[in-house]
């Protein structure tokens, strides 16, 4: 594997360390970090050939080069470390209705391990003492390495802190919590409650430094433990005091999926939204609604239930409606569209989305993204952001809301008798928010993410009801609610910023901010596909993103562009164009730099060539 170049502008230099490491022991700042003890041992990555290197946990960007040394790696990652090709042969299909969100930053080819290790193995090479200490959080099954080397004590921890108190991201950290029932999908940055033991853990055997996998040497690793924990519990207690889960799981629910992050304190969550039985002429059926006019044509709201057809042809037999004439479709997610096509055809009637929707509804699989349909919606209902339809006695405003997720909109429905409703698909319950899913994108700042659909909402006639379709009762927030929702993202905003070793705190919750695209391509041999590596700019200010490719064997580069700049807040690319020359699944990688760091491997793009 290669090793990056340094990232001067990014990390101090060895030589501004030179007092802090004991004689014997180097540090060379990278794109991966490299430290060397004695004559042989080498963690994260070597930059001279070395007898032995540690590896902390199986991401592909926390791997440097490895020569011919014997790599020591932790026991319970060892199939993602010596067998990748498992994991994505597995993924090719199970990104499809992927309510685990797992990270997918694991290796793409095969790293020999000739020791796989566990919490408590204590080794000794080449004149070091080693304790291997289980650190679960960052990566579910990592390890530290408590090194010590006549006299001074220095954790190697992986990616488990960052700098003075910061964390490289917190995407990273979704998993599912079983003793809540929750699937991964649910697990808003669960794993934080084992990163903050694993902190804890390591400030016990009272290191004299902390060398991480990623950024500076932490030479006050007591105190710089003791603020990334503060840090990280300020996200958590601001997202869990607007928790939209608590509407369906309850308030024990709650304190089990918070509570080992928070030290077993509940923040003081916001009282439940005023509730209220549907209108006559709005049907649930499953999660869907079905809106019913005086004329006795109908129309619905999303259609992801697998017996959506034969409920509205049983509704129709009984006399509830009589035509279908329109689908709206609040999100991509699966349990919203995976019907909508069929039952599209079979009523024949049109599809209706915003335009940003369009094309993760045609083409899904050119995503990564949770909760994705393997049925796309075709048509031309695509309508502009706050365009409106007469629609018998309603008038529907179609609106971009990007709430539970970027790719997301709603529709606020006006009666010309009077009553108001706003679909909200999944964005928010009688409890707050839906954002229990970082890897939905939903974004952190003014203007965008849910401050822009509390503004959107703010805008509505008042007393108008929300609906959710997976909420029986359509509800509606004071204006001391909407408030405390407001209050709350902005105080993750400030926690984030702090936390977040970023040009801006979104780099930290947004894992899509540079994506390859298509996702999922497949070809022939010979046959070509262009890849576009999607970035967007979450700084403040313009960037320049370089980018280095990697091709895979049985793929050819046959050309690709290495650079773009990008104005603040603003999407670009840059593109390569890869041919099959042989058949199986291959991962294209690439690797992305700005600002002074090195992202190694960054993001991946699977080709299946035939």
């Amino acid at each position: 594997m290669r090793l990056p170049a340094i990232c001067a502008l990014l990390l101090p230099t060895a030589a501004a360390f030179a007092a802090t490491l004991p004689e014997g022991v180097r540090f060379a700042a990278g794109a991966v970090n490299s430290l060397r003890v004695g004559g042989g041992l080498a963690v994260y990555a070597s930059e001279t050939a070395a007898k032995h290197v540690l590896l902390t946990h199986a991401r592909r960007d926390a791997i440097g080069l490895l020569g011919s040394a014997e790599v020591i790696a932790p026991d319970a990652e060892l199939g993602l470390f010596e067998h990748p090709e498992r994991f994505w042969e597995s993924f090719e299909t199970a990104r499809f209705h992927d309510y685990a969100q797992a990270s997918t930053k694991v290796p793409v080819q095969p790293v020999h391990v000739t020791r796989a290790v566990r919490g408590g193995d204590v080794l000794d090479l080449d004149g070091a003492k080693v304790t291997v200490l289980a650190t679960p959080g960052y990566t579910a099954g990592a390890v530290s390495y408590l090194i010590e080397w006549h006299g001074s004590r220095i954790a190697c921890t992986g990616d488990l802190i960052y700098g003075h108190g910061q964390l490289l991201d917190l995407y990273s950290l979704q998993d599912a919590v079983p003793a809540a029932k929750a699937r991964g999908y649910h697990g808003y940055a669960a794993r934080a409650g084992d990163l903050i033991a694993s902190l804890r853990a390591v400030a016990a055997w009272k290191p004299d430094v902390i060398v991480p996998a990623h950024g500076p040497l932490i030479e006050n690793p007591q105190a710089s433990i003791h603020r990334l924990i503060d840090r990280l519990q300020a996200v958590l207690r601001s997202h869990f005091t607007t928790d939209a889960l608590r509407w369906y799981w309850g308030d024990d629910n709650l304190r089990t999926r918070a509570g080992k992050a928070l030290d077993g304190t509940m923040p003081d969550w916001m009282p439940m939204a005023e509730q209220a039985k549907l209108p006559q002429w709005v049907i649930p059926i499953s999660n869907s609604r079905l809106i019913v006019s005086t004329s006795g044509a109908a129309f619905l709201i999303d259609a992801g239930y697998a017996k959506i057809i034969p409920e509205l042809e049983a509704l129709r037999a009984a006399g509830r409606f009589k035509t279908l004439e329109g689908i709206w479709i609040t999100h991509y997610h699966d349990d919203h569209t995976d019907n909508a096509q069929a039952a599209a055809g079979h009523f024949t009637c049109p599809i209706y989305f915003n335009t940003r929707l369009r094309d993760i509804l045609e083409h899904p699989g050119a995503y990564r993204m949770p909760c994705l349909t393997t049925n796309p919606i075709r048509g031309d209902g695509a309508r502009e952001d706050a365009s409106t339809m007469r629609w018998h006695e309603f008038k529907l405003t179609m609106q971009f809301f990007p709430g539970q997720t970027l790719y997301h909109d709603g529709l606020y429905l006006e009666r010309d008798s009077g009553e108001t409703l706003y679909f909200t698909g999944d964005s928010f319950t009688p409890s707050g928010m839906d954002d229990y899913c970082l890897q939905n994108r939903d974004f952190l700042r003014p203007g965008e993410g849910f401050l822009y659909c509390l503004d959107v909402l703010a805008k509505t006639k008042p007393g108008t009801w929300l609906l959710n379709q997976h909420v029986e009762p359509m509800f509606r927030f004071t204006p001391r609610q909407m408030e405390t929702m407001r209050t709350q993202l902005d105080r993750r905003i400030g926690a984030l910023r702090d936390l977040a070793p970023w040009p801006d705190p979104n780099y930290a919750i947004d894992e899509g901010w540079a994506r390859l695209y298509p996702y999922g391509s497949t070809l022939g041999p010979r046959e070509r596909v262009t890849l576009s590596l999607k970035i967007l700019n979450h700084s403040p200010r313009p960037e320049t993103y370089r980018v280095e490719w990697h091709t895979p064997p049985g793929l050819r580069l046959v050309k690709s562009d290495g650079r773009a700049t990008i104005a603040a807040r603003k999407e670009g690319a840059v593109s390569a164009v890869f041919e099959g020359s042989a058949e199986g699944l291959h991962m294209v990688t690439a690797d992305v730099e700005f600002g002074g760091r090195t992202l190694r491997e960054w993001t991946e793009a699977m080709v299946r060539v035939r």
